[in-house]
C-alpha cells in the first residue's frame, strides 16, 4: 500500500512539474515570443536537450506544405504548396558546423551570420534575424562554445563538422493568435514537408 501510494505521488509530482513551465509561455508575440516559446519548451520536456549543448534554430512565419511533383518514374520536383495559414512554425536541432567568419561578418552587420541567441540551462540556442545587427556581446558567446570558423580568405567551403549530426529535429507549431496553443513533433524530416499536426486555432 505504501508503495502504491509513494507511486502515485511520484506520478502527480512528474505531472505536475512537467506542466509548470507552461506558465511561462506567451499567449500573443511574433517571431521572438513564438522562439521563446519553443525554447522553453525544448529544455523542459526534450530528450534531445541532453544531447548537445548547441541548438540551430529556425522560424517561419507562415508555413508552407510542400509537393512533390513527379515528373517520370525517376525524377520529380519539389513545389511550393498550400500556406497553412493559421500556423507558425520553429524547428531546433542540433548544430552541425561552424559558423564561418567572412571579411563582410563585422560587427554591426545584418544578414551575414546568425546574430540573435539565448542562453538557457548551460545549452545555446541561435538563429539568423537579418533584421537585428551582429553584436560582439553575440561574437564573444560565439566563441565561448567554439561556433566560429575563418574562411582563410576564402578557402574554406566547407566549415568544420560539430555535434552528434543527429539529423533530428523537434518541429514545433504554433497557432497564429494564440501561441500557447502548439503541438510539436520530433521528426527527421525536415520540416514542411510532412503535414502539419491538427491545431485547433481561434481564427477571430
Amino acid at each position: 500500500m505504501k508503495k502504491l501510494s509513494f507511486l502515485l505521488i511520484s506520478v502527480a509530482f512528474l505531472f505536475k512539474s512537467c506542466g509548470s513551465f507552461k506558465k511561462d509561455l506567451f499567449k500573443t508575440g511574433g517571431k521572438e515570443e513564438v522562439i521563446q516559446n519553443a525554447i522553453t519548451d525544448f529544455t523542459n520536456t526534450s530528450k534531445l536537450n541532453k544531447k548537445d549543448s548547441v541548438f540551430d534554430v529556425s522560424f517561419q512565419d507562415t508555413l508552407y506544405r510542400m509537393v512533390l511533383r513527379r515528373i517520370n518514374k525517376q525524377n520529380g520536383e519539389w513545389l511550393v504548396g498550400e500556406p497553412y495559414s493559421e500556423i507558425k512554425s520553429v524547428s531546433i536541432s542540433a548544430a552541425s558546423m561552424k559558423m564561418l567568419i567572412t571579411e563582410d561578418v563585422k560587427v554591426g552587420s545584418k544578414g551575414k551570420l546568425a546574430s540573435r541567441y539565448i542562453e538557457k540551462n548551460g545549452n545555446l540556442f541561435y538563429w539568423w534575424d537579418d533584421d537585428f545587427p551582429l553584436t560582439e556581446e553575440t561574437l564573444a558567446i560565439f566563441n565561448k562554445y567554439n561556433l566560429l570558423q575563418n574562411d582563410e580568405g576564402g578557402w574554406i567551403k566547407f566549415p568544420d563538422i560539430i555535434g552528434n549530426n543527429s539529423l533530428e529535429a523537434v518541429d514545433y507549431f504554433f497557432c497564429r493568435n494564440d501561441i500557447s496553443n502548439y503541438k510539436k513533433i520530433r521528426t527527421k524530416k525536415a520540416i514542411g514537408y510532412y503535414d502539419a499536426p491538427n491545431l485547433e486555432c481561434d481564427t477571430q
